[in-house]
């Protein structure tokens, strides 16, 4: 490690605290000792899709490992490769999880040249940027109709009845956190005005419960030709994308919330999960970690 290294993360680590450290080093790779005992069961018809890579691959199996957990269902999971996923990382999803398929960027990347081609601004921002895998390839690896969309950086404590029950159902409505904030890159007028779109609030895309149907790529296409939406934050158009697609579709929603989108120390006592966002990464470690290890990891009673 070369001296700017260790000085860097020793600044980090003082920063965000003891806890957050420890459980980083120490708890975050032990996720490689968790076992499920329901693979046995038929596995849903609905798939879990996430995006990842060499930042936040330990984040997302946690994330799935919860989920599993406190689900108790064997759900289809798809892991798309944000181009720079390792190795080790395609090993252990392998090890852990199944039934798994993981795309990877080179395969996307393929599939996604040609299905993109008419739609030019959808490909510029696609070669902009690895979240918008999120809003325009996801679709493309689902052979049913719907499909759910979870972040790494989120973390499940309990039972989610209200994802199961979309899950089971035939509906074709739209589900999402609820952001701490409005963080669309329009507001509600421009959409109406530009794009003839009731735009809803708040709409945070680390938990999404999606309808294919409402994912046009034509639409999309003409979002970002048409708007100011490509000069703003890149980090939230995809975000902004997904809020708009849901609201012209018309049909679902924002998720309660005890499906926890903070910027607060700790979870409420009733989340069922909680979505870490960037200001409050450290405690997907410090609280998050620390509260599932002991549920997740059964060598931690030995």
């Amino acid at each position: 490690m070369s001296p700017g290294r260790f000085w860097y993360l020793l600044r980090r680590d003082l920063q965000r605290g003891g806890a957050a450290a420890y459980h980083d080093y120490q708890t975050l790779p032990r996720i490689e000792e968790w076992s499920w005992h329901y693979w046995g069961e038929a596995p849903h018809t609905v798939p879990v899709h996430v995006l990842t890579g060499a930042q936040d691959w330990r984040l997302a199996a946690w994330m799935l490992a919860s989920w599993f957990r406190a689900t108790e269902i064997a759900w289809p999971v798809v892991i798309h490769d944000d181009g720079t996923l390792p190795a080790e990382a395609r090993e252990m999803f392998a090890r852990l999880f199944a039934p798994l398929r993981i795309v990877s960027r080179a395969e996307a990347d393929g599939l996604m040249a040609l299905r993109l081609k008419p739609f030019p601004f959808c490909e510029e921002y696609r070669r902009a940027h690895p979240l918008a895998l999120k809003i325009f390839d996801m679709a493309q690896f689902v052979s049913g109709d719907r499909f759910l969309i979870v972040d790494s950086d989120v973390l499940f404590f309990s039972d989610a009845p209200e994802i199961r029950a979309w899950a089971d159902a035939a509906t074709d409505e739209c589900w999402f956190n609820e952001d701490v904030g409005e963080g669309a890159l329009l507001t509600g007028a421009e959409a109406r005005e530009e794009l003839g779109v009731k735009l809803w609030s708040r709409v945070n895309s680390g938990l999404c419960l999606i309808s294919k149907d409402a994912l046009d790529l034509d639409f999309c296409d003409r979002a970002l030709a048409q708007t100011s939406i490509l000069k703003g934050h890149i980090w939230r158009v995809e975000q902004t994308l997904f809020a708009l697609c849901a609201s012209r579709h018309g049909k679902g929603g924002l998720l309660p919330k005890r499906y926890e989108v903070s910027l607060g120390r700790h979870a409420a006592p009733d989340a069922i999960s909680r979505h870490y966002v960037g200001a409050v990464r450290d405690r997907f470690y410090a609280e998050g970690l620390k509260r599932l290890r002991d549920e997740l990891l059964v060598s931690t009673h030995d």
